[in-house]
């Protein structure tokens, strides 16, 4: 049996992904008198399958140096929808130097409506091999993105015994959005209707947000719309533009 993983599968399954997605684009506008660091996220709705809530990961991440109302400094966030499929890991605890996020070990390009469905696998003695994908996408229900855990993913006490956490989630833009903790036998079902937010503050890309944390986000509505311009004031507030 061959397992695609890392840089193999991306480039082995890319024919199949959606290369040709829709442009978006998002502009924070800083009227703030500081440097600001800004994290673009996602939320879906919940994850069939596992009986935890997906984690929201900061996707994308931009600085903007500081401005005025009048002479606002800029941040641009450009994207299309093309969606993969990842595995990885997220530690369990983080640090202020090593915050909890989300590392990519593979990571396979589907569709929506066709081709939207992988198996999930693990090569290898635990916790020393890596999942990975022993087959590409198949065709499955419209509308969903699903991975199906088969039994050699180790359990989630083997996982906790080991201080080694398993993932599965997706991502947008070969970038990862959402995460669940990988475990076996399970059929994850994610449903690709995203909603956006932004934060400000101090993030690294992959970053696990949390939810003290995202109440202070400010959603980014792109209703009818494929680009979006917002505004983050003197009182570090975002507004629209």
């Amino acid at each position: 049996m061959t397992i695609y993983m890392g840089q193999k599968a991306i480039k082995a399954f890319s024919a199949q992904a959606a290369a040709a997605g829709q442009p978006y684009s998002l502009t924070v506008l800083n009227e703030n008198a500081k440097w600001q660091q800004f994290a673009l996220f996602q939320t879906i709705p919940q994850v069939i399958g596992p009986s935890v809530d997906p984690l929201s990961l900061a996707w994308m991440v931009g600085g903007a140096a500081a401005g005025t109302p009048d002479q606002p400094s800029t941040s641009s966030f450009n994207w299309t929808i093309d969606y993969s499929v990842t595995v990885g890991y997220i530690q369990q605890q983080g640090t202020p130097g090593s915050p909890r996020s989300f590392q990519t070990a593979s990571s396979v390009g589907v569709m929506i409506d066709n081709q939207n469905q992988v198996p999930v696998t693990y090569q290898g003695p635990f916790p020393y091999g890596a999942p990975g994908f022993p087959a590409g996408p198949s065709d499955a229900t419209k509308g969903l993105i699903l991975a199906k855990a088969d039994d050699t993913i180790p359990t989630v006490l083997v996982q906790a015994s080991k201080n080694v956490y398993l993932n599965v989630g997706i991502a947008m833009a070969t970038k990862p959005t959402i995460a669940v903790q990988l475990e076996p036998s399970l059929l994850y079902q994610f449903t690709p209707k995203p909603k956006y937010y932004i934060l400000a503050g101090s993030f690294v890309q992959g970053q696990v947000i949390d939810t003290a944390t995202s109440s202070a986000a400010y959603e980014v509505s792109f209703a009818g719309v494929t680009d979006v311009s917002v505004r983050f004031t003197q009182k570090n507030q975002f507004v629209p533009a």
